[in-house]
């Protein structure tokens, strides 16, 4: 009689589980760049998956959402965690967040789609996000590096027009000079400009 390798067996029921729990976040994810409505239906579908395949993996929606966000979180620390996000020049900090998300964008549009879809509701990532901005940008304005004097108003300003030029690669094909373009647009805006050797290429 063969003998039963019970940790191999253990190790193949956990990778199918967590295959099975990324393709439901994969689904989830979609639906929420498309702007569709999640549903449990939806994403059962969407996954190619019984319904009670999701309940063992979610209890509702709204925790699916939470997996979603918490995965959008972890792409933006991987394509912020390089050169000058350790930089001692907030507004160079602000200069790469700002250069290397669009680039980003530009090359997923997928991706991009999540994020503008989840810009427009509060969540967790949001927040967490929009805090740091917030602090480079108060940072900068007490350094005398910017003219818009309230760290809330320059972190709308400096979002929005980022949220806003991701929306138009999305109708139109985007420039080679795109990025370098719209990152001195938002820091005009502010009353600031990238510091001088600065190169925001990918």
């Amino acid at each position: 009689m063969a003998k039963i390798d019970l940790a191999r067996r253990a190790k193949i029921g956990r990778d199918r589980r967590e295959r099975t729990r990324a393709q439901i976040v994969k689904a989830g994810a979609t639906l929420l760049a498309e702007g569709a409505a999640l549903t449990l239906d939806a994403v059962a579908e969407a996954a190619g998956l019984a319904k009670g395949t999701f309940y063992y993996h979610f209890g509702n929606v709204e925790e699916l959402i939470s997996a979603v966000n918490v995965q959008l979180e972890r792409s933006f620390d991987e394509v912020l965690t390089p050169p000058h996000a350790g930089s001692s020049n907030p507004v160079a900090r602000l200069s790469f967040a700002f250069a290397q998300s669009l680039e980003k964008a530009v090359s997923d549009t997928a991706w991009a789609r999540l994020v503008v879809q989840t810009s427009q509701k509060p969540n967790k990532f949001g927040r967490g996000l929009r805090k740091k901005l917030t602090a480079d940008i108060a940072e900068a304005i007490r350094q005398g590096q910017m003219a818009v004097l309230d760290p809330e108003l320059a972190t709308d300003i400096f979002v929005g027009i980022w949220l806003q030029v991701t929306r138009g690669t999305f109708e139109r094909a985007p420039t080679p000079d795109l990025t370098c373009k719209a990152l001195e647009a938002a820091l005009r805006a502010l009353g600031s400009a990238p510091p001088e050797g600065l190169s925001v290429s990918t």
